[in-house]
């Protein structure tokens, strides 16, 4: 950390006199005016960077086009659970014969092959009906939290054990009951069958629920018009007898939408209720912690920033930011293959749509000691310094892209204790 009244410790890595080569040179294009003068690139890397864990209010999950469904836990994170609701709409074909018999009615839901957890034990969905129709909130979207009632008495339910990559479809038996009634709805040419909207009106959804035991894994399945179907089937009799499907298939995408519930209760991260707490690493055995669909994001700070703005005439013509997951971390669930970085403010806000930088992980295939994510975070610091003064509120969000975070639950847990987060600046002065 660069101190008043103390040394600076800087790094020289070439002059307009004399050039060196680095394992990662940075290369610049200087003119007249620099040539002239006495420039120097400096590499300063003693910013200290603190991290602390973050959990968004809000993750949007509708419209994702994936249904997660099932409960995983552990002594880490906690407990997860995800349960997925959605509406469906009349049928293409839907002409009942006087000399059609009501067969069965089935709730089919297709894989997406995506799966978080252990897919050897079995587990259990519930189908329950809804009591009331779906609504977007006022942002046109439905978040994570968001819940709507429904009969307590499931219609059906299965008990499976996933087969997410080497199956393809789970078949749901509904109630008759619940098939009955839609059969001689279609017989009478029932109003409530004119159009989605009447029978929306009626028939409010569905909502699929896993078992709050079961700890094995959460499982992904397409959300579309193709992959949810709830098959109504009539025997057509004659002289060889006829098998007639009525398919009432998912309606409006955009109110599907996964219910993820977690439990913190017997982890570190209990304190964390609400997006404005920022949960320092000093609390939670100096590692901060970063997970999809419950929305748990890493903050970094930079507490000596303001210090850039007592570096002499220059500018900043490099930032790179690197944070190490910890040792052993990622044996069982690999890191996430991309993370993002975003400028955030004194409510753990994102400050912008503006996305400063993403990474890949490096990994140390051997000690796992050097596996990083680096982020080039130069604009966010020649923003911060534009107008000479750095906000101390301000920070940086260190997250999973949008598209990622609401569907998936890949995790990390950051390093600040044996392998601290490092902020690399290259100055040029001249």
């Amino acid at each position: 950390m660069i101190r008043l009244g103390m040394p600076i410790m800087i790094t020289i890595i070439v002059t307009v006199i004399f050039a060196s080569c680095t394992d990662n040179p940075v290369k610049f294009t200087l003119d007249e005016k620099f040539i002239e003068s006495q420039t120097a690139l400096m590499l300063v890397d003693t910013f200290s960077v603190s991290l602390s864990t973050v959990i968004i209010d809000k993750v949007t999950t509708s419209g994702t086009g994936s249904m997660l469904l099932g409960s995983y836990s552990d002594n880490v994170f906690g407990k997860i659970r995800s349960n997925s609701y959605f509406q469906i709409g009349i049928p293409e074909y839907n002409v009942i014969e006087d000399y059609d018999i009501y067969s069965s009615l089935v709730l089919a839901i297709h894989y997406n092959s995506y799966y978080f957890g252990d897919t050897t034990k079995s587990q259990s969905i519930f189908v329950h009906q809804l009591i009331e129709n779906i609504k977007l909130d006022d942002n046109g979207v439905i978040n994570s939290q968001a819940a709507f009632k429904y009969n307590v008495n499931p219609i059906g339910s299965i008990i499976y054990t996933p087969r997410p990559c080497g199956g393809d479809t789970i078949f749901i038996k509904i109630s008759d009951v619940v098939g009955v009634d839609l059969f001689n709805k279609l017989k009478n040419e029932s109003e409530v069958l004119i159009d989605n909207e009447n029978f929306i009106n009626y028939f409010h959804g569905l909502v699929l629920v896993t078992d709050i035991n079961s700890e094995g894994s959460i499982i992904g399945f397409n959300a579309s018009k193709e992959n949810v179907e709830l098959i109504l089937s009539t025997i057509r009799e004659g002289e060889s007898d006829q098998i007639i499907y009525h398919v009432f298939t998912l309606e409006d995408s955009t109110k599907q939408f996964n219910n993820i519930i977690h439990d913190f209760s017997s982890t570190p991260l209990s304190p964390l209720i609400k997006q404005q707490i920022a949960l320092s690493n000093s609390n939670t055995g100096g590692v901060s912690f970063l997970q999809g669909g419950i929305g748990l994001v890493i903050r970094a700070d930079i507490p000596s920033l303001s210090e850039v703005l007592l570096f002499k005439r220059g500018l900043i013509t490099k930032a790179q930011l690197s944070i190490y997951p910890k040792q052993n971390s990622y044996n069982v669930f690999s890191l996430p293959p991309e993370l993002v970085i975003y400028g955030t403010n004194k409510q753990n806000e994102i400050n912008s749509g503006a996305l400063y930088s993403s990474s890949a992980p490096v990994i140390d295939e051997i000690y796992q000691e050097e596996t990083s994510y680096t982020f080039d975070v130069t604009e966010y610091l020649k923003d911060e310094i534009a107008d000479s003064y750095i906000d101390p509120e301000n920070g940086l969000l260190v997250t999973l892209s949008g598209d990622v975070l609401n569907t998936k639950f890949y995790r990390s847990i950051i390093n600040s204790q044996n392998r601290k987060p490092k902020l690399k600046i290259y100055y040029l002065s001249y």
